[in-house]
């Protein structure tokens, strides 16, 4: 068991499919999901192609979850996924239309020196 939900990580080319049923060409890009999008890329039945993947790497008790999808769940499975390599799903609200965007999870911090002397010539 790797986590709560998952069985084991899904690998490089498992993940890539799990992308392209929704449109995403990788967890980099700056490519955004709507409902509308993810319906035009018919991602339901996308992920029903796949289902055989998914039932690999989910846990036994979550088959339930990933047999009855909808659009909700399509973008709970990828909260989820990505979130196994340290990206999150962002969810932005305008007009009541949801747009979510894949974000880097990882933190850049910044570090202040301080005591630094600067010489101007």
């Amino acid at each position: 068991m790797y986590n709560q939900l998952f069985r084991r990580r899904p690998t490089d080319d498992e993940l890539y499919i799990i992308l392209k049923c929704y449109g995403i060409s990788n967890l980099d890009s700056n490519e955004s999901i709507t409902y509308l999008s993810l319906q035009i890329n018919n991602t339901i039945n996308k992920l029903y192609e796949n289902l055989d993947i998914l039932i690999d790497v989910y846990l036994p008790c979550k088959y339930k979850f990933i047999s009855e999808l909808t659009i909700k769940r399509c973008i709970t499975i990828l909260r989820q996924i990505t979130r196994l390599y340290n990206y999150k799903v962002v969810k932005y609200s305008f007009n009541k239309a949801n747009i979510y965007k894949i974000e880097s999870n990882i933190k850049k911090n910044i570090f202040i020196k301080k005591n630094v002397e600067l010489k101007f010539n």
